[in-house]
């Protein structure tokens, strides 16, 4: 019974990631809306495919994770683009490559620690990755504060998507898979007892029996 209550599951975590892929590649297939976003379409697509987890609980938590580590990686990466543009010739190169190499260390250095690693370890992933995409992109430092701009209203766009379906259309909680688990296995230990006691008062009759 476990098992098929699990595999219905599976089933409705399926739609519900390919409901959530339609719904965000709108974005690309309405003119409306791509004239709106254009190519950063592409992040709320990606969004939805790296943060769509089985259970609700995850998929909040990544979500959380991916929306943190990209607006600290767009603001201290908007920052440092900035600072480089205003220093400019050869100081342009030396800052961006200093920053790169202090952000990427730190960040790095951080999420192997034990406590950060366990809950936030994605967070500083996609705060490397968007901190070093809006550094190197070497755009003026207005249009690097649009791109971080439009990027991160993709992201949200699909970080809204995924929440929605996953929490309000057939939710799938830890929880309640915990508890069909320990439900099963009582389950289990009730008949084990129920089958010892039998063969212990089945024996013990026998013996009373006995001429």
């Amino acid at each position: 019974e476990v098992d098929s209550k699990y595999d219905l599951r599976k089933l409705i975590h399926s739609i519900k990631v390919g409901v959530a892929l339609v719904s965000v590649s709108l974005l690309y297939l309405l003119d409306p809306l791509y004239k709106q976003v254009g190519e950063n379409a592409m992040w709320a697509i990606m969004t939805v495919v790296v943060i769509f987890e089985f259970y609700a609980g995850a998929t909040l938590s990544k979500g959380l994770n991916r929306g943190i580590g990209t607006i600290l990686g767009g603001g201290l990466g908007c920052l440092a683009a900035a600072f480089a543009q205003d220093v400019g010739g050869i100081g342009n190169s030396i800052v961006v490559g200093t920053s790169v190499f202090i952000s990427g260390a730190a960040a790095t250095y951080i999420r192997l620690v034990p406590r950060i690693k366990k809950r936030y370890e994605y967070g500083a992933m996609i705060f490397i990755l968007t901190f070093n995409l809006v550094v190197v992109s070497g755009l003026r430092a207005e249009e690097v504060m649009q791109l971080a701009r439009e990027r991160l209203t993709t992201i949200v766009m699909g970080f809204v998507i995924c929440i929605f379906i996953s929490l309000l259309v057939f939710p799938i909680w830890a929880g309640d898979e915990l508890h069909d688990s320990l439900t099963s296995k009582f389950e289990h230990l009730a008949r084990s007892i129920e089958g010892c006691l039998e063969e212990y008062f089945k024996v013990d009759t026998d013996k009373e029996n006995r001429p």
